[in-house]
């Protein structure tokens, strides 16, 4: 794929970022992939989503209920819940996972960060399933998922972690030890019993499958906090409620309540006890530079659509023959700029670590094996088991730096309250300048407003992103700690 022969999404990403040109330049293939799948993103947009976003959100704002399963299938035929799947089981997730993914979901929500998030919400259930502790389901849920995609039949996931008295406190682990935890899984016989809410999970209503964090001990969360798959339809899985929403109306926030939910042995992702390592902070720190990428995409949807209102004719004159605009349209462009360079570096970055596990000889090794053999009951037994999560555990200390893992967890921060804040503060800037008029771009930008007040809030609050940053780059008192099975095993 010449330069030449590049789409105008292609040109566009290479003229906006030049070190990705560069890098295309050392590395074209992949590069080369990266730009197919933002591509396709930007088919999704300009074929499917960008003609029904602004009705569907007005629909959903009247009945909340509503979710359309049409515009899911139609993701799913363009592979868009594949984002994060490895490519070695055959999902999209290679070399530049992250950076793939950043750009990917920046593209989607600069049409329609509702719709983006649908996608989102199923990433990144998903995500605690690429650690080594979810091996034993990338040839049976990940598969699914795909199938589901060729089908027209979607498969999607969630992610539960927040609980009514404890949101940004299950995201920090000093917050966490003295967190007011209401749910609980408790050890019984060949699992554990379920009991407890989880409130505004993104896709919880219509997810097939949810990850679900969880303590073991409630008056012990830190120390307790787990991760466990978890299927909807399972006895005494409910949603009580759906959220109505401002923004991001397309992707549906639930409430789940969980009621003596027997969980087998099984379906611990891990071990007890890893889930903020685990099952957050390691999630996170690929994570929230995705969601940065959402602030971007949101930022430049609403640049895209003021620009466009300044250049037609109110009352006989353009707007933007006035210096004020063309100033503020500078401005504008300055902050989405600053944020994409803020998410892409997090995105490389994170590729040294999460890319390079995705194409790591021992993990493409394990799935060199025979599908046969991989799903064969000795092989996943062995992988469910204490054995196995040993082994699974061991490898993962050996594939991934800790002091890597942390910076990229600063970085993933920093990108995301940045960004987001300044989706925010471009979409308000844009709607302060258009007044009162009635055009359809305005209708845009107002969506985008609302859309980007929520990505200040979920994963994880920005204020809490700022803490984050602070207190590994500055204060140095916040280390990802990775477990270590090993020892664990032999205390026991």
């Amino acid at each position: 794929m010449s330069r030449e022969r590049l789409s105008d999404t292609g040109r566009q990403l290479l003229h906006d970022f030049p070190a990705l040109a560069k890098l295309r330049k050392l590395d074209r293939s992949n590069i080369d992939n990266v730009i197919a799948l933002v591509d396709n993103c930007a088919a999704f947009n300009r074929e499917h989503a960008e003609p029904v976003a602004l009705e569907l959100d007005e629909r959903i704002g009247r009945d909340t209920d509503y979710f359309d399963w049409d515009l899911a299938r139609e993701a799913g035929y363009h592979r868009l819940f594949s984002l994060v799947i490895p490519e070695v089981v055959g999902g999209l997730a290679g070399k530049y996972m992250l950076t793939a993914g950043y750009l990917a979901f920046e593209e989607l929500c600069s049409c329609c960060a509702g719709i983006g998030n649908m996608i989102a919400a199923t990433a990144l259930g998903i995500s605690p399933m690429i650690t080594p502790g979810g091996l034993a389901y990338w040839d049976t849920i990940l598969r699914e998922i795909m199938e589901g995609e060729k089908t027209g039949k979607p498969v999607l996931m969630a992610y539960a972690i927040t609980e009514p008295s404890a949101g940004t406190d299950v995201e920090e682990p000093d917050f966490l030890a003295r967190a007011r935890i209401n749910m609980e899984a408790k050890k019984v016989k060949g699992g554990y019993l379920l009991n407890g809410r989880k409130v505004f999970i993104s896709g919880g209503r219509e997810a097939k499958y949810l990850t679900v964090c969880a303590a073991t001990e409630r008056d012990r969360p830190l120390d307790t906090w787990s991760l466990f798959m978890v299927e909807r339809e399972r006895e005494g899985v409910s949603v009580p409620r759906v959220e109505r929403k401002m923004g991001q109306r397309a992707c549906h926030a639930a409430e789940l309540l969980f009621e003596d939910v027997f969980i087998p042995d099984a379906n611990l992702l891990g071990q007890e006890g890893d889930g903020m390592a685990t099952g957050i902070l390691s999630i996170m720190s690929a994570s929230r530079g995705a969601v940065g990428g959402v602030g971007s995409g949101i930022a430049r949807g609403a640049f895209r659509h003021f620009l466009a209102w300044a250049r037609e004719a109110k009352n006989g004159r353009k707007p933007i023959g006035e210096q004020r605009i063309q100033m503020a349209l500078a401005d504008m462009q300055s902050a989405v700029q600053q944020s994409r360079g803020l998410c892409l570096s997090h995105g490389l970055a994170g590729d040294e670590v999460f890319g390079a596990l995705m194409i790591n000889p021992l993990v493409k090794g394990l799935f060199s094996l025979p599908r046969a053999v991989r799903l064969s009951r000795p092989y996943r037994s062995f992988l469910h088991s204490s054995a196995g999560r040993v082994f699974t555990g061991q490898m993962l200390r050996v594939l991934v730096d800790e002091d890597e893992l942390t910076h990229i967890l600063s970085l993933a921060s920093l990108a995301k309250f940045s960004a987001t804040d300044k989706a925010v503060w471009v979409a308000s800037r844009a709607l302060e300048l258009m007044g009162t008029d009635d055009s359809v771009h305005r209708r845009w930008v107002e969506k985008n407003f609302r859309d980007a007040k929520l990505t200040q809030i979920y994963e994880g609050t920005n204020q809490l992103n700022r803490l984050t940053h602070y207190l590994i780059e500055l204060a140095g008192t916040l280390k990802v700690e990775l477990p270590r099975p090993l020892e664990r095993v032999g205390r026991d």
